[in-house]
Formats: structure tokens, sequence, C-alpha cells
């Protein structure tokens, strides 16, 4: 799904550049996705386990551009990425393609300017575009700041699974589902 460009203001006074991720950034899009996995404890993956190849990121965001009911945004503020959002099928059956999966990280600096809430209520904007009706995503057990975010958007908690996350460490946290209708 291609998305026009825009710019938006954010809580400091900067302006964001919300637009497509594209395949040409596909190494910009690997590292930021090793930065933002050892910034954050809420993401499902350690750095280390972030090995996308170029060609098969590359693949991926083409395949995101290409499609019609699926897209992935990127935001740069002064040039520099800060984050992105996603927006995926949950299957393409008549019984579960009303449902879509939403998903965003952005790098810690660009927390609580705004952002997130632009980012998602875009993304969920376009997915009632697509047809869904229904969008879910996960939020992992003590990121507050997130489940707030997504509860002032209209997301209910509809369940719980205890230690869905396991550290390095040993520990574990749970993740809470969320669903909006659309």
């Amino acid at each position: 799904m291609i998305y026009a460009e825009t710019e938006i203001k954010l809580k400091n006074g900067c302006t964001a550049v919300v637009r497509n991720a594209r395949p040409e950034n596909a190494k910009q899009m690997i590292e930021y996705l090793r930065t933002v996995s050892g910034e954050s404890p809420f993401l499902l993956r350690e750095p280390d386990e972030v090995k996308f190849t170029v060609e098969k990121e590359r693949a991926i965001l083409q395949n995101k551009a290409e499609s019609p009911n699926e897209i992935m945004l990127t935001a740069y503020v002064n040039g520099e990425l800060a984050g992105n959002c996603s927006l995926a099928s949950q299957g393409d059956k008549r019984r579960t393609k009303h449902r879509c999966c939403v998903s965003i990280a952005l790098y810690e600096k660009y927390c609580n300017l705004g952002l997130g809430r632009i980012l998602l209520n875009t993304l969920l904007g376009l997915a009632k575009q697509c047809g869904y009706t229904q969008a879910e995503l996960g939020v992992i057990e003590g990121n507050e700041r997130a489940k707030h975010v997504y509860e002032s958007l209209g997301f209910k908690e509809y369940g719980f699974l205890p230690n869905s996350l396991r550290y390095s460490d040993g520990t574990t946290r749970g993740e809470y589902f969320m669903v909006k209708e659309l």
C-alpha cells in the first residue's frame, strides 16, 4: 500500500515526515531494529536476533509497498529515522480477513512527543480504508506508557498471556492482548 508522504508537527515543535518504508532503506531499517530492540525490554527480540539480510529486508519492504492491505510507515525527524509502525493482515480467509495486527516502535529519544499516537492514528485510518473492522495488538506487561496510549485510542484489553517473553536472565513478562473495533 502506498501512503502519500505527510509532514506533522510534534509536541516539541519539530516536524516529522511520515512515509512508506522504502526498499532502499533496508540497511537502515535493520540497524534501527537492532538499536530499538536493545533500548526496550518490550519488543519481541534481542538485538543479536535481528538477522535479516539487506536483501531479505528489501524484499519485506517491497512486499509491504505492493500489498493492497498491508503497510509499513516510517517517521523521520530532521532527516533521522525516528520509528516505524506496521499494519499486517491476520489472514486471507473470509472468517479472519476483517482482522489486522498493528505494531509500532520508536527510538527512545522520540518517545513522548506525540509521534506514536500520530503514527497509530494514521495506521488505524488506513486499516479502515482497507476494510478491516478489528485491529489487534499485544503490549508487554510493564509498558504502561504504550498501554495508556492504546487505551486512549480505543483499544480494550481482552486477555493476558503470562510468561509471554522470557529474558536472558530467566525473568519473564506477560502480554496483554488488546483489540479495537474500527
